[in-house]
């Protein structure tokens, strides 16, 4: 079977299980009203995914954004010309979700609408009044990464890290039990940590096996040619722990991720290593839909 036809057939499964349940997915919770974004239209293709192009055209907006506060006034947002065009809104539905908490919000105003952007996880609280520094680039990367989905459906997601923001409760470690993949890099500027970056979960290794390399960048990048994702490989090779992408493989999350996986003398000289990482987890049936080339979790 094709994956064009599996990616068919799991877009048609995801949406159905929307509408039976009656309510959006978790990555979902805290996007902006039909009346906040203008249009029906418009509601219904910003609550539908982030997508790589959306990170990739809009960098050099994002780095105006992050050399000043978010906020001037505490409440507007800072002049951006993401605002100006549906994919730009739709791009900083989640930047300000990942970098505000929840209960916070901005508003920004163009062509006589007013738009409202919630926050969220709230991994980058500082930026509303300063400029983003390094480590909250770093974050805020790893979390738009995190809630991009090339299949161009939202399903819920568990957000893990050594970050006060992505603390979890016992119920949602139980229910969000697929450890899928960690997502770093910098989306900001041009220095030598610059890069966008995953690596593959323990569900996706014991479950996908060779083929953990390509199902990665296609959860992010779907069909598209060229994802700008790079795959470093597992985070913790089950097989051979000295193999791996991360220093840190803790039981719930990874942190200390490298550009490429180590080999047996250790991680070559010269890589990046990113102490801010996101470990996605999903639910088992959620993991099933979106992997359905590897084997199905029990």
């Amino acid at each position: 079977m094709s994956r064009t036809h599996d990616l068919l057939i799991l877009i048609a499964a995801l949406a159905a299980g929307v509408a039976q349940t009656g309510c959006l997915a978790e990555a979902l919770e805290g996007e902006p009203a039909e009346g906040q974004l203008g249009s029906t239209g418009e509601a219904l293709t910003s609550t539908n995914r982030l997508s790589m192009n959306r990170l990739s055209m809009n960098r050099l907006s994002m780095n105006g954004l992050s050399a000043g506060g978010l906020s001037p006034t505490g409440a507007d947002l800072s002049s951006t010309e993401l605002i100006e065009t549906p994919e730009g809104r739709e791009l900083l539905t989640y930047v300000i979700r990942c970098a505000l908490p929840e209960g916070e919000s901005l508003s920004g105003a163009h062509g006589g609408v007013t738009y409202t952007f919630p926050g969220g996880v709230g991994v980058a609280p500082d930026w509303r009044d300063e400029p983003l520094d390094p480590a909250g680039q770093r974050w805020v990367s790893a979390c738009l990464l995190a809630h991009v989905n090339g299949y161009g459906v939202e399903v819920p997601i568990s957000l893990r890290g050594e970050h006060e923001a992505l603390g979890t409760t016992t119920t949602e470690r139980a229910q969000f039990n697929a450890q899928e993949a960690a997502f770093y890099g910098n989306l900001f500027g041009s220095g030598p940590d610059h890069g966008m970056y995953a690596c593959a979960g323990a569900a996706v290794e014991a479950q996908c096996g060779a083929s953990s390399s390509a199902e990665v960048p296609w959860r992010s990048c779907g069909a598209s040619e060229g994802c700008a994702l790079a795959f470093a490989g597992p985070c913790r090779d089950l097989a051979q722990p000295e193999l791996q992408t991360c220093e840190n493989t803790s039981a719930d999350f990874v942190e200390d991720c490298y550009t490429e996986a180590s080999g047996p003398d250790g991680w070559s000289g010269g890589l990046v290593k990113y102490p801010e990482v996101i470990t996605v987890y999903l639910e088992r049936d959620d993991f099933n839909a979106l992997y359905p080339g590897c084997a199905p979790l029990p």
